[in-house]
């Protein structure tokens, strides 16, 4: 005869997304997790897909855990592997399995012909399928574990020098990842019963700087324009978000002191996502508001160049007369002091400079450029015969008179960038160690 042995246990699960389900343990054991291949298959997300097994080892119940991520507890304690008894309690994930005993386990063809003849049955072996012993059904178990622990052993090594890797990565500078994108809109009104005069600056998102100004009393309508460094940008970016500016108020209101008169500074600044606006009106700015103001104000001048518009008319014909009076003065005595000439033409400069903005020019423009240049020229030719008397006194190793002669080419050029005052420095300073030389 042949016959099943029928299962000694079944789990009944008690708790769970499967709950109330049962399934009977085979004497080929039962394999649980998430996945569709398992013999007992659970909806439990917290479950592994290949969670634990089952397993007949002779009469007695076991179970054991497939190094699952959230264990297998039994009796409130994780296990690796266990014998159990009817009544325990297995706890894999959310879902809890109960332990229940089933009949005597015996051939089923022999227990249905005992039944038929009411005779008692007795089992011969005969109807028996030949199974390996438990001791030799598990002689791999060892060399399974072994070979585990290895692969955790040389997982756990690898992770180590990985780590440490880490962490010497981790000393170098980590790059800026905040959003510096700037974008700005300033505006600043004055205006009275005589006139209105505007200033605006932008910044857009591309970096393009822009400045314009428009004096209705003076006609005067300036627009200039340039794409910013994106390094200078990020700075002032840095800047506004550590001046304050951000937690100001949105308004500022007062009553002017001047009846029928505006004075408005109104200014937005974005920072990648950070947003301010403030606007104050006919009262003294707030300190940081100030400050900030400025900030943008002296970067927006010093890009473009462009530091008389923020003077009026009235104010830049003032500048440019007293600069035109001053450069003349320094030209007629040009021959008192050696750098007065250079002084002239600095002077000179200055005063077209305020002028650069006006419209239409004052009377003495056309002939303070013509002053400039011919200035200019005369510096040109001074120097051209002070430098060949300093370079003959060199050539005939007068030292005395060379380092005389050299003193008055710098302060003929008394600006320190000026490649010629360079020139002549490094030439008085190879004299005077010659002369120092000579003296001892």
């Amino acid at each position: 005869m042949s016959g099943d042995v029928r299962p000694a246990f079944k789990v009944v699960v008690e708790a769970g997304p499967n709950r109330g389900r049962e399934f009977a343990l085979p004497a080929a054991g039962a394999r649980v997790g998430r996945s569709s291949q398992n013999d007992i298959a659970l909806t439990d997300p917290l479950l592994s897909r290949h969670h634990c097994r089952f397993e007949m080892r002779g009469p007695e119940l076991w179970v054991v855990d497939l190094a699952s991520a959230n264990q297998t507890m039994v009796g409130g304690r994780p296990v690796e592997e266990v014998r159990l008894v009817a009544g325990d309690a297995v706890t894999v994930g959310d879902t809890v399995m109960r332990v229940q005993a089933l009949e005597a386990a015996v051939p089923a063809a022999a227990a249905l012909a005992a039944a038929g003849a009411g005779l008692p049955v007795i089992d011969l072996g005969l109807d028996r399928k030949e199974e390996p012993a438990p001791s030799s059904r598990h002689l791999l178990r060892p060399l399974l574990w072994t070979i585990g622990a290895a692969c955790v052993l040389l997982l756990g090594t690898l992770y180590i020098l990985d780590s440490r890797r880490g962490r010497k990565s981790d000393a170098r500078p980590v790059p800026e990842t905040r959003d510096l994108t700037l974008e700005i809109a300033y505006e600043k009104v004055e205006a009275d019963a005589d006139g209105i005069f505007r200033y605006a600056m932008t910044v857009a998102p591309d970096g393009t700087l822009a400045i314009r100004i428009d004096d209705l009393k003076e006609n005067r309508h300036v627009r200039k324009e340039k794409k910013v460094d994106p390094a200078l940008l990020r700075d002032l970016s840095a800047d506004l978000l550590a001046g304050g500016f951000f937690k100001l108020d949105p308004t500022y209101s007062g009553i002017n002191s001047r009846p029928g008169a505006l004075d408005l500074w109104d200014l937005t600044v974005v920072v990648g996502r950070h947003v301010q606006h403030c606007r104050v009106a006919n009262r003294l700015e707030p300190e940081v508001f100030r400050t900030v103001r400025e900030k943008l104000e002296t970067f927006g001048q010093n890009e473009l160049g462009l530091w008389a518009i923020q003077f009026s008319h009235d104010k830049l014909v003032t500048k440019a007369t007293e600069k035109w009076r001053e450069g003349r003065k320094k030209y007629d005595e040009r021959d008192i002091e050696y750098g007065n000439l250079f002084a002239a033409i600095q002077c000179f400069r200055e005063a077209e400079f305020y002028l650069e903005t006006v419209d239409p020019k004052p009377d003495f423009h056309k002939d303070l450029a013509d002053a400039r240049r011919q200035a200019g020229e005369e510096l040109d030719r001074r120097y051209r015969e002070q430098r060949f008397r300093a370079d003959r006194a060199i050539n005939l190793q007068d030292w005395p008179t060379a380092a005389q002669e050299l003193r008055v080419l710098r302060e003929m050029l008394p600006e320190r960038g000026d490649d010629r005052y360079q020139e002549a420095t490094r030439k008085l300073l190879d004299v005077e160690a010659r002369l120092k030389k000579h003296r001892s």
